[in-house]
């Protein structure tokens, strides 16, 4: 089965400053300052890009930071990289999804799993994660990985005024537009959702060296 590298690199720049992107596929996620990507038509919401092929991001008047995420053949060797996780693709044309989910205090993402591997990044808040076999508390600034198929529950603080977090995923092109979450306890099918999520990108696109 083929393999492929999902990263997550916190970048910055000086104003005026490029910073080239060589990932294969990804998107961006500003967290501070005002971007520009050579090269790049988009209508993605609040300054969201997605990227394909080399890219040069440029901060535009002041500083800015961002979030990338990467789909690429080869592991990223670089020092704003916070993770790196190898994922088996079989599918030649899969779904890329930046999105958000905004819980409020005390909120519960319950037992679910989601069709496709994805990286997540806690925004604010504190969330904590159950998965079957382990759990751990994330904070804000950290990042994580979920597998394809892999069961968690996430819990929210109960202090914080609002946890959210940005998360890229792999998915099947057949969810585009639709939500990817699958609760699986049934005694939770009825129990309150109140976290919302968000998406900003949903693009299918077509894997290199194609199966």
């Amino acid at each position: 089965m083929p393999k492929f590298h999902l990263s997550l690199q916190r970048e910055t720049a000086e104003a005026g400053q490029v910073v080239e992107a060589p990932g294969v596929f990804g998107a961006i996620w500003p967290v501070t300052g005002r971007l520009s990507i050579e090269g790049n038509g988009t209508d993605a919401p609040d300054g969201t890009e997605f990227l394909q092929g080399r890219k040069h991001i440029r901060a535009v008047d002041s500083p800015a930071t961002w979030l990338r995420f990467s789909l690429s053949d080869a592991a990223p060797e670089s020092a704003t990289l916070l993770r790196c996780d190898e994922v088996d693709i079989e599918q030649e044309r899969v779904l890329l999804r930046l999105d958000t989910v905004t819980f409020p205090p005390g909120a519960v993402a319950w037992r679910h799993v989601h069709p496709g591997p994805g990286i997540r990044h806690l925004l604010q808040g504190d969330l904590t994660l159950k998965a079957d076999d382990h759990e751990v508390r994330m904070r804000a600034g950290e990042s994580w990985f979920e597998a394809a198929h892999s069961p968690v529950r996430a819990n929210a603080s109960t202090d914080a005024p609002k946890t959210a977090f940005v998360r890229f995923m792999i998915l099947p092109i057949a969810l585009q537009g639709q939500p990817s979450i699958q609760i699986l306890d049934s005694d939770d099918l009825e129990k309150p959702r109140l976290q919302v999520t968000r998406r900003f990108i949903d693009q299918v696109v077509r894997l290199p060296h194609g199966r």
